[in-house]
């Protein structure tokens, strides 16, 4: 059986090297994350394309992730997010995602 008797020391640069490195892979999984999300987006987008108009809902002029949806309106505000001005916005930014227009 070992006993630890003793904890690693680490050079200034061995540790910055890690902490570097985990922060771009962090970065690196949360756009291959956001890309796949937006892909799944798209597919539900294509399905509602030229659906009509269900009672008391409407029809689906954008399709936005949910996760980005709430991070978009904690920070630009539920106004903003809802309003036709953003609407015309997003279809001209993402046709991809947008099966109908306004």
């Amino acid at each position: 059986m070992n006993i630890i008797t003793q904890l690693p020391r680490y050079s200034d640069g061995e540790v910055n090297r890690a902490l570097i490195r985990e922060i771009s892979t962090g970065m690196e999984l949360k756009k291959q994350t956001e890309r796949k999300k937006e892909i799944e987006a798209a597919e539900q987008a294509k399905q509602y394309k030229d659906v009509k108009a269900m009672k008391g809902l409407g029809r689906c002029v954008g399709v936005i992730p949910e996760w980005e949806f709430f991070r978009m309106q904690q920070r630009y505000g539920h106004d903003e997010i809802h309003s036709k001005g953003f609407m015309k916005y997003f279809q001209k930014a993402f046709p991809h995602l947008s099966p109908n227009k306004l």
